[in-house]
């Protein structure tokens, strides 16, 4: 098949799950494949609260997805846009107290509200909105589907993508039932909050110690995370600064508690705590609106993909509990290793015949290096949310033994791809001079440099 031939849907483009098809498409589009993308919800940012999100091993292959002018935008929308792109470390410290437990290293990190990320990921990307996918049908001749919309339109394709999150329909065609789709929920009452405290002193007392974020991890078993979000009238404006919180513990709460009784949950745990969580969370306005996170995942194993006329990719293929960082990355590497298989089946980036791959292989590659890779995050994420939420085995968990680099041969797509330019291993961006919260993270990452030594040793 040709590239002229080939046209490519996919399903899932708002909410959090949009991310990956909106990237999706973007790598389609570079690659000269067409598409088209369809999402049940009526607009980009749809019934959405806002979280932030850590993207770092998998920076350089979103380098290679995305346009060059568009990933010149990843700068501008960082949550700390006084760094940008940069390495340095994460601090871990002891909710209680206060006190380091440890830095977990990184390098080209950068962490983004997932409101901006998806606005960045739609540049020049139409979507078909309203449209709720209902039936796949495979025509009988091996080549090419049918999908079948809520309105009663059929499109016709030469293969669908699901991007459509934990809880995927396309999953389900996938695996030939609901209940072998269905995933497990992970028992823990997740709550985030986005805050603007509208206070200067505030604002700059509750990230003077740990600029960019930081996750705190009780002696009562939960853990709570504040980061800053965003800077809509820059940095000397701290009155106007936005803060992602959340806090976590193991267990059911009533789930048909409202947004009050939530905030009372919090600042009873709250009430305990040392700085700089204590007045980050103590500080919350009886306004702020807390919301429930539901928290799942389902472990990767093979599905038919129908001679690839079907496949995966994100959170519909691995969905995980977030508590290693790894969930955009690996939606990233999925995308990357996926585009890369069809642009060689469809012939786009002119190789000669004995190079090229049927539709079908392409596929069977992608997922044969996706599948594993999916299976196994998912349970290191699972086994590290538990831990981290159990005093006592927190030092065991993945992230204090692997801190947040991908499980071994994971990564070697981004290590191929070398570093993003215009970061440095120092945190500085080589272009763009350095402003004063710039120094105060760059500072912190010198004095937890010991800390680091120890993750390194034992990853």
């Amino acid at each position: 098949m040709d590239v002229k031939d080939a046209h490519v849907i996919v399903i899932g483009a708002a909410l959090v799950t949009g991310i990956t098809g909106l990237l999706t498409c973007q790598a389609l589009k570079k690659a000269g494949i067409k598409y088209t993308v369809f999402e049940k919800e009526q607009s980009l940012n749809c019934r959405s609260n806002e979280w932030t999100m850590a993207i770092h091993w998998a920076l350089p292959l979103l380098k290679e997805i995305l346009p060059e002018e568009v990933f010149a935008k990843m700068n501008e929308i960082a949550c700390n846009p006084t760094l940008g792109i940069h390495s340095g470390l994460y601090p871990i410290i002891k909710a209680e107290t206060g006190d380091l437990i440890m830095g977990v290293p990184y390098q080209n990190g950068l962490r983004v509200p997932r409101s901006k990320m998806r606005l960045v990921a739609s540049t020049g990307i139409e979507v078909q909105y309203g449209k709720l996918l209902t039936d796949i049908a495979f025509n009988e001749t091996g080549n090419g589907v049918i999908a079948t919309f809520s309105d009663g339109s059929l499109v016709p394709a030469t293969m669908i993508i699901g991007a459509d999150g934990p809880k995927s329909k396309v999953r389900e065609f996938a695996m030939g039932s609901a209940e072998k789709a269905a995933v497990t929920k992970f028992p823990i009452f997740h709550t985030n909050m986005t805050v603007c405290y509208g206070d200067a002193e505030k604002a700059l007392f509750v990230r003077k110690q740990y600029p960019t974020s930081y996750l705190a991890l009780s002696e009562q078993s939960f853990h709570s995370f504040q980061s800053i979000s965003g800077m809509p009238d820059g940095p000397d404006h701290p009155e106007s600064w936005v803060f992602h919180m959340a806090m976590a513990w193991l267990g059911e709460v009533d789930n048909s508690v409202g947004y009050k009784e939530r905030l009372a949950m919090i600042k009873e745990r709250a009430s305990g705590l040392g700085e700089p969580a204590h007045s980050a969370f103590m500080w919350l306005p009886e306004d702020t609106e807390v919301h429930k996170a539901d928290i799942s995942y389902w472990i990767s194993q093979v599905w038919d993909n129908r001679k690839g006329r079907l496949t995966l990719v994100g959170d519909a293929a691995h969905p995980m509990p977030p508590y290693r960082g790894q969930g955009l990355n690996h939606c990233i590497n999925d995308v990357w290793h996926l585009s890369n298989g069809l642009r060689k089946a469809l012939g786009c980036d002119k190789e000669s015949t004995a190079e090229r791959l049927t539709l079908a292989e392409a596929v069977a590659n992608y997922e044969g290096e996706m599948i594993p890779r999916g299976a196994e995050e998912v349970r290191c994420s699972v086994e590290n949310g538990y831990m981290l939420h159990d005093w006592k085995k927190i030092q065991e968990s993945p992230v204090f033994k692997r801190g947040f680099k991908p499980m071994d041969g994971h990564g070697s797509a981004a290590a191929d791809a070398g570093p993003v330019a215009g970061s440095s291993s120092t945190g500085a961006q080589s272009e763009v001079e350095v402003s004063e919260h710039a120094h105060v993270q760059l500072q912190r990452d010198l004095e937890l440099a010991p800390a680091s030594e120890v993750v390194s040793a034992s990853a």
